[in-house]
């Protein structure tokens, strides 16, 4: 018969874990299974290692979770896109001029915010880990919004650098936090889809962003009023990002067991669903030996290397999308507005399909490097083709190709939430793989020199080299957690069998590399 999941499962789906004992016969095993010790402080009040959550059940479970905590995750990433990529569509909407930008400028707006990020990520990581993280999220965003006002009326460069720097500083708590979420209210097996869903609000506020640029573009052009189109972009963006704020400080909450909506028992079976994720919910105590773990670990540098190998590429497409399309490929301006409706979509393609690959195959790193080999094969068609009336659709069609590495982004949040382990162990890893993803979008933009426009193809022979380097990086660290799982297992198989299926040592605050039951994503 199908067997229940105690404490929620193995590595092995529950519809295909058979056993011939029943159910009250696991129980009373389990219940002689010795714990040591609880290390958690949101869990600890809240942990029965003996309760039954059938596949039901946890079907249920998920469905709630989805219903009340998703689309919170959704709208904040969806507000801190907006505000963070409204630069793109207003670059060609006379925006540029009017604030008298000149030379490396426009770049400049996207390397301070990236550079703002980057020295804040180690401050929202250590909030993140001694303050409730909704709050940390909701008050964010809360000076993300103000700041966002702001830019709609700044017109001096100075000014918009500063405010792009100060959005970056606050925009650091967003990543971390959201995966925080994620790995207290979602299975390792289910991160895939779930960081899909979030990370694809960044393409969906793309085309929104295009629809609005094509539409005020417009009402700009008959319009006498005081704000510019480009003004009114902005103002609708802070808008959206005030009213998301309102509803994530209302309605998310900060972890499983400070959910208002859940009695007791309810919040006891959304702890032990996540048992077998072997992360705990939230630890406060700073523990110096993770720390020191964390320094010595090689997959942490290696999760460094590869966010910011791939950020150098994509903040740089990301960042030049419309130019490329208005002035290398010889679309008009209304026309590129248009065309990011479509690269917004492949990019929500992109999303979802590597997070199906990732749930069929079960082998990330190698569906990133087949991601990688698309964009190397758009990259090559735009430098090898020249741009007229008869290529210029080949050439945006090539430019669709290079949507696929953003994708990546996502299976690196993916094995960031299920590779690492430990309170003070992943507060320093988020920080530092965020502080990457930060580091390689602040230098990306400064790869397009103006005086390469505006077809860029240096900028496109620096990428190539960087895809190389990304696949070489992506085989290496997945040899390594290969040959780190090989040793796990082999430990196990020499522990009690009703141990290991309990995930006993879940709630301790062990770190990937100290608990004998954690199995690496590859």
């Amino acid at each position: 018969m199908s067997q229940p999941i105690v404490g929620h499962k193995t590595t092995e789906d529950p519809a295909n874990w058979i056993d011939s004992k029943g159910e009250n016969d696991h129980i009373e095993d389990l219940k002689h299974v010795v714990v040591d010790h609880v290390n958690d402080n949101e869990a600890a009040a809240y942990v029965d290692h003996t309760i039954i959550i059938d596949e039901a059940e946890n079907k249920r479970l998920k469905r709630m979770i989805d219903r009340r905590i998703l689309p919170l995750l959704c709208l904040a990433y969806f507000a801190q896109a907006m505000d963070k990529g409204a630069t793109s569509p207003i670059s060609i909407m006379g925006w540029l001029e009017d604030v008298n930008a000149t030379g490396q400028d426009y770049a400049l707006t996207s390397t301070v915010l990236w550079i703002g990020l980057v020295a804040g990520n180690p401050v929202a990581s250590q909030l993140i880990r001694r303050f409730p993280v909704a709050k940390v999220l909701a008050a964010s965003m809360l000076v993300w919004t103000a700041l966002a006002f702001w830019l709609v009326f700044s017109l001096k460069v100075p000014q918009i650098l500063a405010n792009r720097a100060l959005l970056g500083f606050f925009e650091a708590s967003f990543n971390p936090c959201l995966v925080t979420i994620m790995v207290q209210w979602y299975l390792s097996s289910e991160q895939a889809v779930i960081s899909a869903i979030w990370h694809s609000f960044t393409s969906l506020s793309t085309c929104l962003q295009s629809v609005m640029g094509f539409g005020f573009y417009y009402v700009g052009h008959n319009n006498a009023g005081s704000l510019k189109s480009w003004q009114y972009l902005l103002l609708t963006a802070a808008c959206i990002s005030a009213i998301s704020t309102v509803l994530v400080f209302v309605f998310l909450p900060d972890s499983p067991t400070r959910a208002r909506w859940a009695n007791e028992e309810l919040k006891t079976k959304l702890v032990e669903r996540v048992r077998s994720n072997n992360q705990g919910i939230k630890q406060k105590i700073w523990k110096s030996d993770q720390a020191w773990e964390t320094a010595k670990d090689p997959q942490v540098y290696a999760l460094f290397a590869l966010t910011f190998c791939q950020t150098l590429v994509i903040g740089g497409v990301g960042k030049f999308s419309a130019l490329l399309i208005n002035r290398a490929f010889g679309f008009d301006v209304a026309t590129s507005q248009l065309l990011k409706i479509p690269v917004s979509a492949v990019g929500v393609s992109a999303y979802f399909l590597m997070a199906y690959l990732q749930q069929k195959y079960e082998q990330t790193f190698f569906t990133m490097i087949g991601f990688t080999l698309l964009n190397m094969i758009g990259t090559i068609v735009i430098v090898c083709v020249p741009p007229s009336n008869k290529t210029r659709v080949g050439l945006m069609l090539a430019f669709l190709l290079l949507q696929f590495f953003g994708a990546c982004n996502t299976a690196t949040s993916v094995v960031l939430s299920r590779n690492i382990a430990g309170q003070t162990k992943k507060s320093i890893a988020y920080a530092t793989t965020f502080m990457a993803w930060g580091a390689g979008n602040a230098v990306s933009p400064q790869l397009f020199w103006s005086t390469w426009a505006p077809r860029y193809i240096p900028s496109l022979y620096i990428h190539l080299g960087l895809y190389a380097t990304y696949i070489l990086l992506a085989l290496a660290t997945r040899t390594m957690l290969v040959r780190r799982n090989a040793r796990k297992e082999a430990a196990r198989s020499l522990r009690d069998g009703e141990e290991v299926q309990a995930n006993l040592h879940a709630f301790e605050d062990l770190t990937d590399l100290q608990n004998p039951d954690y199995k690496y994503t590859i």
